[in-house]
């Protein structure tokens, strides 16, 4: 008799019901099942090769690298999500068409390339050929081999782009690329150094001055279409140099107070902004003319909340602009007071800006300095506290604004004329 704690076994064991093989069940735990032991033998083989299929790890990381349109990643707050989603769905839909489409070409000129390689062998085996055409033959062939290296090559970088491609709702359903090949173990391919600043700061500036006047036609540029139709015309301006030069360029013309085109620059660089936010977003290029031409569908059929949040995008980074042009002139105000500054205390006698001093005078010693008249000035020092008036005239003396002794002075003066 069976006890009743196993009279309700799996029935994935098989049971025997015939005389010879009468079940005795005994459990005997092994990892995480029973073995159960007849009366006359043990099924051990079946039982072990059962654990081993239960016991094999099952791997999960392909489900960590699925590509989902709506994935709710960080956008930036004037993006659009909704349309943000549909986006990135046609973006990986038409990246799809161009990874197929590239298969094919590989795959047409891999056959083709193969194709003229056995005709080439086939000629070669003819004994009737002469030595000229052999010779033009066997060159023919060491580059049609080398086309068919590099057809090879190419299928392989295409393998690995598929196998590292996320899986996403339009693939998830069927394998998208099948190969039972053995590759022999290579080196991981080292990462590129990152640029130093000083390294980077000449890249953008080389960048500058191969398309700074490029740059300068799009920022003056004024409409959806025109600035749609420069891009698409010359893609390589949409990048993160466009929008700094873009931007510098827009505060200059705020230094100097050109609002109207300052305004149009501010507006062209938040294009090429939103342009490659939306790029980032899609794991695509900027420079990619179909991710051009969707921000710009897209962007005209944009909600108007969406094109308010533009404008106000727009208008605070004018503001950004003009409070940084404000700055900018303070600045540059302050750094030539100081050169002037500087240079009126190195022509002073005693090493005081006379500025400052006459600055510092009492009302009435600056009438008498603006009228030049002596007697008025002689009427003051009788009239004004006389040590008030002495350290007051000291610091004129030592600024240069009072020669104590005028007459001797110019005759010096003239005596040097002479001289020289």
């Amino acid at each position: 008799m069976l006890s009743q704690r196993h009279s309700t076994l799996p029935d994935v064991f098989p049971r025997r019901t015939d005389e010879a093989w009468k079940m005795l069940w005994c459990p005997v735990f092994t990892g995480q099942f029973l073995l159960f032991v007849t009366q006359s033998k043990i099924n051990v083989e079946w039982l072990f090769s059962l654990h081993h299929v239960w016991k094999m790890p099952l791997d999960y990381s392909k489900w960590k690298n699925i590509e989902v349109s709506d994935d709710e990643d960080d956008t930036h707050p004037n993006i659009d999500t909704p349309s943000l989603f549909r986006w990135r769905h046609q973006a990986r839909m038409e990246r799809m068409a161009e990874r197929k489409q590239e298969k094919e070409e590989i795959t047409k000129g891999k056959t083709n390339v193969e194709k003229r390689m056995l005709e080439i062998e086939e000629k070669l085996k003819s004994t009737g050929l002469d030595e000229k055409e052999r010779i033009k033959l066997e060159l023919e062939r060491d580059e049609v081999k080398k086309q068919e290296e590099d057809y090879l090559k190419k299928e392989k970088e295409l393998e690995e782009k598929e196998r590292l491609e996320p899986w996403n709702v339009d693939t998830i359903g069927h394998e998208a690329f099948s190969s039972s090949r053995i590759n022999k173990v290579t080196e991981k391919r080292p990462q590129q150094p990152k640029m130093t600043y000083e390294e980077e700061t000449k890249r953008m500036a080389d960048y500058f001055d191969s398309n700074g006047e490029l740059l300068k036609e799009f920022g003056s540029l004024k409409g959806l279409d025109a600035s749609e139709k420069f891009l698409l015309e010359h893609p390589h301006i949409a990048s993160e140099f466009a929008a700094n030069f873009l931007t510098i360029e827009a505060l200059n013309m705020a230094i100097e107070m050109k609002e109207d085109e300052m305004s149009n620059y501010a507006e062209q660089c938040i294009i090429v902004q939103y342009l490659l936010e939306l790029s980032k977003s899609l794991h695509a290029l900027a420079t990619n003319t179909n991710v051009i031409k969707n921000f710009f569908k897209k962007f005209r059929s944009a909600d108007p909340e969406y094109l308010k949040s533009y404008r106000a995008e727009v208008e605070a980074f004018k503001d950004r602009l003009r409070k940084r042009a404000k700055d900018k002139r303070d600045a540059a105000i302050e750094e030539y007071e100081a050169e002037e500054k500087a240079k009126r205390i190195a022509a002073s006698p005693g090493g005081v800006d006379p500025q400052e001093v006459y600055d510092s005078l009492p009302p009435e010693m600056k009438e008498a300095f603006d009228s030049q008249d002596v007697a008025r000035l002689q009427a003051v020092a009788q009239s004004m506290d006389q040590e008030v008036f002495c350290h007051h005239l000291k610091r004129c003396i030592d600024s240069g604004l009072w020669i104590p002794d005028a007459n001797a002075h110019n005759e010096a003066d003239g005596t040097a004329t002479k001289n020289e």
